[in-house]
């Protein structure tokens, strides 16, 4: 968004927290910064002040003070640059309506400074709701430049099943936001991205080593969304055995607390493929990204979800009423003693009921079964005889 401050030591507490921003490191330094530049009187009537420390706020995870300062700014200062913030802000949280609403109202009103970055999210949400061509007319704009316009091809490339070249275009983009001093994967996740198309390629080795290095820099900001995305990305390049899904499980337990629905339902479609790949149960939380997709407008998404799951609800394992409600109990942290007292039942029952659990969802054990909690007991999408015949849960 209209370039970065080359000096993070420049007096302007703006151009201060977007030099931080783009080196990727003192997050609390970041932040202060730009909530001293919202405050100041001087920068609140700059619009690239005003740019950079909004940028700064959701790029570093603050999303209610972004949320607040930039509806206030919409009140005394009114401009292109806080709507391109507030879409900003609704992309993050993949509220990708409002996101495309506002992005249509800066595209046609906007300054051509802002342009670019219109223009490339503009991209982003049309393959979403799989408008390839309309995508690919966007590529023609000439407002849409630098390393956004490299960003963007990748994006295309890659849903057009063109990976090479997707993977080309990302590394292309990565170098000109290096060469620019943009390090910080929360600004653009462009390693994870190439990492994804590297994967496709067949190129395992690449994938694992441009996902690690992208770890590498979104631990040194500490933001949850980036640190999600970059680890979903290291838990898909490694092979299907050994930390692979409690990886996944870190990721999305960041994504779920950054509340970046897009990111989040695309990793929990990631993990259900993995859950399959290691003979596990994998329908619930399927199921899971497949409301989250529909309910953020992801066409593609919903798509690739509802074929991973066509044909699935016969093969599920079906759990009988009673073998459900011991399941919830043990992942809401009961022993077999306390489960057989809350249910009447004998304590070698329980185990017993454990046991057909663990061998139907093809699960080791308690801990397997405790750490998949997140996605479907919690969420009490766990099919049960009665569901699958059309009666009610018991």
């Amino acid at each position: 968004m209209g370039g970065w401050a080359a000096d993070p030591g420049h007096e302007c507490p703006a151009a201060l927290a977007s030099g931080l921003l783009a080196a990727g490191e003192s997050w609390t330094e970041a932040v202060e910064a730009a909530e001293r530049a919202l405050a100041s009187p001087v920068c609140r009537e700059n619009p690239w002040c005003v740019s950079w420390a909004l940028v700064t706020l959701v790029c570093a995870g603050e999303l209610v003070a972004a949320d607040e300062h930039s509806l206030a700014l919409l009140e005394s200062h009114p401009g292109d640059h806080v709507l391109l913030a507030r879409a900003c802000l609704a992309r993050c949280t993949g509220d990708l309506v409002t996101c495309s609403a506002l992005l249509d109202l800066v595209r046609h009103n906007g300054t051509v400074e802002i342009r670019s970055a219109v223009l490339y999210w503009t991209v982003e949400l049309l393959v979403a709701r799989d408008e390839l061509d309309a995508a690919g007319a966007v590529l023609l704009d000439d407002g849409l430049t630098g390393p956004l316009l490299l960003a963007a091809e990748a994006v295309v490339a890659m849903a057009a099943g063109r990976p090479r070249d997707a993977l080309a275009g990302h590394l292309a983009c990565g170098e000109a936001l290096t060469a620019s001093g943009v390090l910080n994967p929360a600004v653009l996740p462009w390693r994870s991205s190439a990492s994804r198309a590297a994967l496709a390629c067949g190129d395992t080795e690449q994938a694992l080593r441009l996902a690690l290095e992208e770890h590498t820099a979104a631990a040194r900001w500490g933001e949850p969304r980036a640190l999600g995305r970059c680890l979903a990305a290291v838990a898909g390049a490694s092979p299907p055995h050994g930390e692979d899904l409690l990886i996944y499980e870190r990721a999305i337990r960041l994504l779920d607390m950054a509340h970046a629905r897009w990111e989040l339902a695309e990793v929990l479609c990631d993990y259900g493929d993995r859950l399959t790949a290691h003979r596990k149960q994998a329908a619930a939380g399927e199921m899971y990204a497949r409301a989250a997709a529909v309910e953020i407008g992801d066409t593609v998404l919903r798509r690739r979800i509802d074929a991973a799951t066509s044909g699935a609800a016969a093969r599920e394992p079906v759990l009988t009423p009673v073998e459900a409600e011991v399941a919830r109990l043990v992942c809401a942290g009961l022993n077999n003693r306390e489960i057989a007292a809350r249910l009447a039942m004998a304590t070698r029952t329980v185990e017993l009921h454990l046991t057909r659990v663990y061998r139907k969802l093809g699960l080791a054990g308690r801990r397997e079964l405790r750490a998949t909690r997140w996605a479907w007991l919690h969420r009490e999408t766990l099919r049960t005889d009665r569901e699958a015949t059309g009666g009610g849960r018991g």
